[in-house]
This record gives C-alpha cells, structure tokens and sequence, in this order.
C-alpha cells in the first residue's frame, strides 16, 4: 500500500487590538496542485494574537481529523507558537496552557510535522485570519468603575 501523501496546511491567526475582533486562516494544499483543496476564514470572537495563533492550529488539526487524512505538514509564522508547540519555550499562562493541551490530544491522533516560516510565506492564510477579524463590527464600549 503506497503511503498517504503528505498534505501542507497553512495557518495564521490575527488579533485587531490585541485583544480585540479575532479571526483564524487556513490553508490546505495537496502535494503536487497549486490551487487550495480547502480554505477557513473564521471570525473567533474578542481575543489576543497569541489566543488567536493557537485557535487556527486547532482549527486546522480539526479540519485534517474530520477529512479523515492523517499526515500534514503545518505551517505557520509565529515564532512563539512554534517554540511553545514544539516544547522548546515554556507556557505560563494558564489560558495558554488549556489550549496547548487540546493541541497535544490532536497532535497524538495524526502525523504532523510542525514548520516555521516567515510571514511573507504565510500570506494567503494571513490574509484569511485578517478577513475573518474584520468581518465583524464591534461598537465602542463604555464601562462605569463601582465603587469598592
């Protein structure tokens, strides 16, 4: 039996603020074609970057679990994510932590190879994750200090 081809996922998350309307980008590419198999562009609610960076891997290990295929190579951008995700820096934040756990349970499901690229090698889901931050409007808010 010939071994399952290897796909490449693409993955970015962005942050409007920091935190601020966030959304997620995916990319998916099999070996070999030059147009996507599939595309997410998902708005995620008010967050950070960072949040945001660990949400659009989750969103693409789900993705590659769900179409049934289990090898990928997953790319992204972000310097710290890799670190925290290939174990090489530390996670303090407990928020962080949670969210690198649902990572490791999908990670233990599929044959992921993890890459770092730089941004400009990264841009088509760079450009999902920022459509997606935009999409929503958020009106400005206003909250009132009580007293102790």
């Amino acid at each position: 039996m010939a071994e399952e081809l290897r796909l490449r996922i693409y993955v970015d998350g962005s942050s409007r603020g920091n935190p601020g309307p966030s959304g997620v980008g995916v990319v998916v590419f099999t070996p070999g074609i030059k147009e996507p198999v599939a595309e997410i562009s998902k708005y995620i609610g008010i967050t950070t970057n960072n949040v945001a960076e660990y949400e659009a891997v989750i969103h693409a290990l789900k993705w590659l679990r769900h179409s049934g295929k289990k090898r990928a190579q997953l790319t992204l951008d972000s310097e710290l994510i890799y670190m925290q995700i290939t174990g090489k820096y530390r996670i303090k934040a407990s928020h962080i932590a949670l969210l690198y756990k649902r990572i490791n349970a999908l990670l233990a499901e599929l044959d992921i190879t993890i890459t770092l690229v730089s941004r400009d090698r990264n841009k088509l889901a760079n450009r999902l994750a920022q459509k997606a931050s935009k999409n929503v409007k958020t009106r400005a808010q206003t909250f009132k200090q009580l007293p102790l």
